[in-house]
């Protein structure tokens, strides 16, 4: 019983202290399904008059693909996109303005090589007017931009391993170290 004990916590302790390492193991090169290209939805909620914009990363389309965009949403015909082929590395930014009555969400279906559907809501806030007659290109006051010029920022997540997790996984080698060798001076004493 003291040895089946001993090896559960020993392969408890090492399964836990692994755990980072096989998590990281592919190499920064490899072609891992982890690593599609990312899509970031620059403003998903714009008032009416701004723009949101959709940006693909290297990779996503086809080098030069002209890529099929539709919109659905009220009075969705009267919206305005543009930037819709690819550029040489297959990266894409896709430029939405709704309509000057707009409101509601509306979605972006993008059918290429891959597909893609995000959704933008128009709200009436502060820019509401009768018409749009503002440079869709300009930035809306206290946007977020891009902190790197690339339109690809995600969050910082954060993502560690938490010391409680490393110490209960050296906890428990620590333990079933200490029932080997009590298996083992038991053992002895009662050789002698």
């Amino acid at each position: 019983m003291l040895k089946k004990l001993a090896a559960i916590s020993l392969t408890a302790g090492v399964l836990v202290l692994m755990a980072p390492a096989v998590a990281s193991a592919a190499p920064a090169d490899s072609d891992s399904y982890a690593e599609t290209p990312r899509v970031a939805v620059g403003d998903p909620i714009i008032d009416i008059c701004e723009v949101s914009t959709v940006v693909f990363g290297a990779g996503y389309f086809q080098p030069s693909e002209n890529v099929g965009v539709s919109v659905s949403g009220f009075d969705a015909g009267a919206s305005a996109v543009s930037g819709n082929t690819a550029a040489s590395d297959g990266s894409m930014m896709v430029t939405f303005r709704p309509p000057a009555d707009g409101e509601g969400s509306y979605s972006l279906a993008f059918a290429g090589t891959r597909s893609y559907t995000a959704t933008i809501t128009v709200s009436h806030g502060h820019d509401s007017a009768v018409s749009c007659d503002h440079d869709p290109a300009v930035a809306a006051a206290g946007s977020e931009l891009p902190l790197t010029g690339g339109g690809l920022e995600l969050a910082l997540t954060g993502a560690e391993v938490s010391p409680w997790i490393l110490g209960g996984g050296a906890a428990a080698v620590v333990a079933g170290g200490a029932l080997v060798a009590t298996g083992i001076v038991r053992r002895n004493k009662q050789r002698a």
